[in-house]
């Protein structure tokens, strides 16, 4: 077993609280979605404008957090730099997982053999090794808390949900399974197609805004 959170041991954080997997970054109009992404720009609404979710994604680029880091340090490079971030200082105490090297290696081990259990070391890719972070990311940040959740389209986190489930104590969702399950749980707010095509409208200005200045 892989240094599982036990349910009796996760603290009850008073918001719902989503990592985000890369890919959910939406950066084509709500319109065009496919239905597997129902209910991420519900969760959004209810983050930007009503703050009773919180949404965090993974800071995840291979350059960033890895630097051609060799497999055995990945993860403690991977933690030290995620310690640093704004997420991790702004959780309150018990929330995020207090590691020492060797467990952070035992976890990201442990991690990337259920994701990827019959590829070997030298063959993992740059994006297989991301997806290993990601889940990482999630479970040192997050996963001490009750009501707290990954949320991905890809098959492959999908695939393997219920053993991370057993192994981490995490759960990995579908936008649309944990808009079901926390929407009634949390009286959260159904937005309008107006209200999401709004919302996606002033996103993309401000990512707009950031090409401009990046390009001055």
């Amino acid at each position: 077993m892989i240094l599982r959170i036990l349910e009796r041991d996760k603290i009850n954080y008073f918001l719902p609280t989503f990592t985000l997997d890369v890919n959910q970054i939406a950066l084509r109009d709500p319109t065009t979605w496919p239905s597997e992404m129902n209910g991420l720009a519900e969760f959004e609404w209810n983050y930007f404008h009503l703050k009773k979710v919180e949404l965090c994604v993974t800071p995840e680029t291979t350059n960033e957090i890895t630097q051609q880091t060799p497999i055995s340090d990945l993860a403690v490079v991977a933690y030290n730099r995620f310690q640093k971030s704004q997420l991790f200082k702004s959780r309150p105490p018990g929330a995020t997982l207090n590691l020492t090297n060797q467990d952070s290696r035992k976890l990201w081990t442990g991690i990337r053999h259920i994701l990827w259990p019959k590829v070997d070391d030298p063959d993992l890719t740059p994006n297989q090794k991301a997806d290993v972070n990601q889940v990482f990311f999630h479970t040192v940040a997050s996963g001490s808390l009750e009501n707290s959740a990954f949320i991905t389209i890809d098959h492959n986190f999908y695939d393997h949900a219920a053993e991370l489930s057993s192994q981490l104590g995490i759960r990995i969702l579908k936008p649309f399974d944990a808009w079901a399950e926390y929407e009634p749980t949390f009286n959260l707010y159904t937005p309008s197609d107006q209200e999401i095509k709004s919302l996606w409208n002033d996103q993309h200005l401000l990512f707009q805004r950031l090409r401009d200045e990046a390009n001055k």
